[in-house]
């Protein structure tokens, strides 16, 4: 009888602890093999989850599943962009510091533009920019790259993030 006295405390302990135990951590969703905003998406919906009642808006975003500290939600990869293109997506880097960059093929840069994410390092935020260039050849293929800046210098990139794109 003693051993089933200890069980039942040590079992009313283990659910006391595991009912209360949340860190307020995020879960990560992750719905296909690389991430997209839908997987953020979802992950968003899921943990952070407001009341109807607030009218608040949110500037934070749910961290990147697969421990990654910028990707870009749109354009999509394979897309064909032309000039201005808009950049959208989520981002954790030192003072909200995004840049976006347009490459062609041989990795020339063709446009560079530069924003402020909605929140910073270490927090998660959404980040917008148009970014206008010149000399793509139609038909040929490119690349969106964007990454953070270093807080010690400001240019130095750091969290890069690419996705491959045809030039309309």
């Amino acid at each position: 009888m003693k051993g089933l006295g200890t069980a039942l405390i040590l079992g009313l302990a283990c659910l006391g602890v595991a009912g209360c135990g949340s860190d307020g951590g995020t879960t990560y969703v992750l719905q296909s093999e690389s991430p997209t905003a839908s997987a953020s998406a979802s992950a968003s919906a899921s943990t952070n989850a407001s009341p109807a009642s607030s009218s608040l808006p949110s500037t934070a975003a749910t961290p990147i599943a697969n421990n990654f500290k910028i990707i870009i939600d749109s354009p999509d990869g394979g897309t064909a962009i032309s000039s201005p293109v808009d950049v959208a997506g989520t981002a954790s880097v030192d003072k909200g510091t995004v840049v976006a960059v347009v490459l062609d093929a041989s990795g020339a840069e063709l446009g560079r533009a530069t924003t402020t994410a909605s929140a910073i390092k270490p927090d998660f935020g959404h980040f917008d920019v148009s970014v206008s260039f010149s000399g793509a050849v139609s038909g040929q293929k490119g690349q969106i790259k964007v990454f953070g800046v270093s807080p010690r210098d400001g240019t130095t990139p750091t969290s890069y993030y690419f996705i491959s794109v045809r030039f309309a």
